[in-house]
């Protein structure tokens, strides 16, 4: 199984020097007096741990923080060295690691990232498993890191109660408690619980879907009369013929209507085209007639050439020059007049020519205008006979089939109803008649086998014998309460404060190894907070004879079994253990004094009393 240790604490801020607490792999001491920050140390931890502060339950490291920002844990792994850093007053925490996911992660379960995924991930544990919730039902809820804290993280307020270590701290239910641990120990989950309703839910319930199925009983008796009117009123206006031969008769109005469009398309195109050659003939026209008006100009210009020659012969042989005013020769050429005369015979002959042509254009325009009217006097009378006599035709045809079609689809559609009421009929019988199960119970403690049971009493009688505690032969777990008995007492009755812490831890960390030692989830590490201050034992005792100095002495003789964090006020201490890292014993000491080794916790914060 994944195991992990803590191998530092860091509280830092602006204008103060890191408070730094090193852990050692095994066992680790921190003492001193009281007000110097050692409950305080737990707190830290706890926060990165994901502790969330409400009104009723402050974190001191929140609340008080002496100007210091930041939370920093170190943990150790398989995979190495992981931090997680948090912002005082902060929901979310920072991760950092070669091996893992950096970035935030928030402490609320909900979030998409969120510190409890990673913690159950540290451990190996799916953050989707479900356990009990409660006695009565099938209800069940999260398991969480949170959840599973209490067995190896005691804090001072929760060492000396009189309720089991084992379960959770204040009024929450045991079957969750109990779920949690049977997970740890066994694997056991609550993922294949089947849900049983509560009585009063599922009566509620079933009045609701008898009322649906009443509703749903009269909506569908009066569709049935509905479409039993519109069946009767159908089969006297049906059609006496077929589907198929009204489907037949579409399909041959639609071929004389395909037959016609085509037809129609071919002659509106012959039409087009005819349009196109009588334009182009009216576009010649227009030019023959443009070059009849310039033959004629040109004739009429020819003309008076020659004539104007014919009149100047016999004239005087000289002439006033119009640009000198000199006298000059009167010149006539004969071959002027002659190419003139040759023109003109030309132009008559093309102006002739041209009206010949100007004849047949109108003859072809004529007939093409004609062959244009019959065309579309045919092209209107094929769209009036499909507008006007096809279609309306096919309409009607169109309307039948559809009627024919409609009339099937309601006769099925009555048969299907009709099974459908007798359905939801006998079903509304069976829920008016039927019986509501009673709420069954569930004893989760029936799945914590003696075997299981034994084991676990088995360590815990060996750590109360070595710490020479009273009546540990007789030690074992009572299945009533969940919790430690001794000479046949509970703890609740036969003890007090003192003993109440000390049973506490023994049994929290007899639990924690036994964890461990059956290789199921377990962290690596087991911290407790003033197992000893309540504790007093008979001054008549001699000293090896305590249980606080036989605690302690085993917790030093286990030490490299696993991480063990013990923080305890130093006078209540049986002896101080020295640092012994062959032996895996680490001391930190508070001293409170300014003067003489480390006064706190916390760097540059003093009590009143010692500022200066």
């Amino acid at each position: 199984m994944n195991r992990f240790h803590i191998k530092k604490l860091i509280v830092s801020g602006p204008n103060h020097k890191d408070s730094i607490i090193e852990f050692g792999p095994a066992l680790n001491f921190i003492l001193g007096p009281s007000n110097t920050g050692k409950s305080l140390v737990m707190a830290c931890i706890d926060y990165v741990f994901g502790f969330t502060p409400k009104s009723n339950n402050p974190s001191a490291i929140v609340e008080n923080n002496n100007g210091y920002d930041n939370v920093s844990l170190i943990l150790s792994t398989a995979k190495g060295d992981v931090t997680l850093r948090r912002a005082i007053g902060e929901p979310r925490i920072y991760v950092s690691g070669d091996n893992y996911r950096s970035g935030y992660y928030s402490t609320s379960r909900e979030a998409k990232q969120s510190i409890n995924s990673f913690y159950l991930d540290l451990l190996g544990i799916d953050d989707n498993l479900k356990i009990r919730k409660a006695q009565t039902g099938d209800k069940t809820q999260a398991l969480t890191w949170r959840s599973m804290l209490h067995l190896f993280f005691l804090k001072q307020e929760d060492v000396a109660r009189t309720s089991s270590a084992l379960l959770f701290p204040g009024n929450t239910g045991d079957t969750a408690a109990l779920a949690v641990l049977l997970f740890l120990l066994t694997g056991q989950d609550a993922s294949n619980v089947s849900t049983k309703e509560d009585p009063k839910v599922s009566e509620g319930k079933r009045e609701a879907l008898i009322t649906y199925l009443s509703n749903k009983v009269n909506n569908i008796a009066s569709r049935r009369a509905e479409i039993e009117n519109a069946l009767a009123s159908a089969k006297e206006s049906s059609s006496y013929l077929s589907i198929d031969e009204i489907r037949q008769q579409i399909a041959i109005l639609q071929e004389k209507i395909d037959t016609a469009t085509q037809k129609s398309q071919k002659l509106l195109s012959r039409i087009y085209s005819l349009n196109g050659t009588l334009s182009e003939t009216r576009t010649v026209k227009d030019n023959f007639k443009n070059l009849r008006i310039q033959y004629k100009a040109d004739i009429k210009r020819i003309s008076f050439v020659i004539d104007c020659a014919n009149a100047t012969n016999g004239q005087p042989q000289t002439v006033t020059c119009p640009i000198c005013g000199n006298e000059t020769a009167n010149i006539t050429d004969p071959s002027i007049i002659d190419a003139s005369a040759a023109e003109l015979q030309k132009i008559k002959r093309n102006l002739h020519e041209l009206t010949t042509a100007e004849e047949s254009l109108n003859v072809k325009e004529n007939d093409l205008v004609s062959t244009i009217n019959e065309l579309e006097e045919e092209r209107i009378a094929i769209d009036t006979l499909i507008s006007r006599e096809l279609k309306p035709e096919l309409s009607r045809f169109q309307v039948k089939l559809e009627e024919s079609l409609k009339y099937i689809r309601l006769s099925g559609e009555l048969d299907n109803i009709r099974a459908s009421e007798l359905d939801l009929r006998n079903e509304l019988f069976e829920k008016e008649t039927q019986e509501i199960p009673k709420q069954t119970e569930y004893h989760i403690k029936e799945d914590y086998t003696s075997k299981l049971i034994h084991g676990y009493e088995e360590l815990l009688r060996g750590i109360l014998k070595e710490s020479k505690f009273g009546g540990a032969e007789t030690a074992r777990l009572n299945m009533d309460n969940f919790d430690i008995e001794i000479n046949g007492l509970k703890k609740s009755v036969c003890s007090g404060g003192g003993n109440c812490g000390i049973l506490n831890t023994i049994v929290t960390l007899a639990m924690n190894k036994y964890l461990i030692g059956l290789d199921r989830y377990a962290p690596g590490f087991y911290a407790v907070d003033s197992s000893l201050t309540q504790l007093s034992e008979s001054e008549y005792k001699e000293q090896d004879d305590t249980v606080k100095q036989n605690f302690i002495q085993y917790l030093i003789d286990h030490a490299h079994e696993h991480q063990v964090i013990f923080v305890e006020q130093k006078k209540r201490m049986p002896f101080i253990p020295e640092n012994n890292e062959d032996a895996g014993v680490r001391t930190i000491t508070f001293t409170h004094d300014r003067n003489h080794g480390r006064y706190g916790f916390l760097n540059d914060v003093y009590n009143p009393e010692d500022q200066l």
